[in-house]
């Protein structure tokens, strides 16, 4: 059901830059290897790493698609109803929480200093990336249960919440499975 919700995506930036600078860094290696003096196991280990870094930097994601919220983990998605969404708190993990289980990101955060800070630091939308995107989480979460005329914290929007989905990247997993056990029989030979 879209419910007419905009879509948006959010992570944070340097987990992006991060993730291309592994794979980048992986794929070098692997270049270098190459032309130096050719070892499978490096090339194994370079490719097994450059997919785990895509995972853990670039896939992972949160945001609002078809009218769900939705949460890309390193290899697995999970998604549910946007109106179930009763709260999103951002601190050194992104936090969203519906009927009564709390599902936990890593593609959004605060540094480990602001996070530290808690309660005692300023809540600033316009010019802290993750205070907008706590806001703006809530924010859309509150139009989706008033677009279907849900009061927070009702039956009906618990009732939303058990509708949660997990789907898993079969793809990705496998590819990472047969290089790992490539990379440990190259290194076991």
């Amino acid at each position: 059901m879209s419910d007419d919700q905009p879509e948006e995506w959010f992570r944070n930036s340097s987990s992006t830059t991060w993730g291309f600078l592994a794979a980048g860094g992986a794929v070098a290696v692997i270049v270098i290897d190459a032309v130096t003096d050719w070892h499978p196991e490096t090339t194994a280990g370079g490719v097994l790493f450059a997919l785990i870094a895509y995972a853990a930097f670039i896939r992972t994601r949160v945001g609002v698609s078809e009218g769900d919220f939705v949460l890309h983990h390193l290899y697995s998605t999970v998604r549910f109803p946007m109106a179930a969404l009763e709260s999103v708190s951002v601190g050194r993990t992104l936090g969203a929480y519906a009927g009564g289980r709390t599902y936990v990101s890593g593609a959004v955060g605060r540094p480990i200093r602001e996070a530290i800070k808690g309660a005692k630091r300023d809540h600033k939308p316009l010019s802290n990336h993750a205070d907008f995107i706590e806001d703006r989480l809530n924010a859309l979460a509150q139009d989706a249960r008033d677009r279907r005329r849900i009061k927070r914290d009702s039956d009906e929007q618990f009732a939303l919440a058990e509708d949660v989905r997990r789907s898993w990247d079969w793809p990705l997993i496998a590819a990472t499975g047969v290089v790992a056990v490539v990379f440990v029989i190259l290194l076991l030979v």
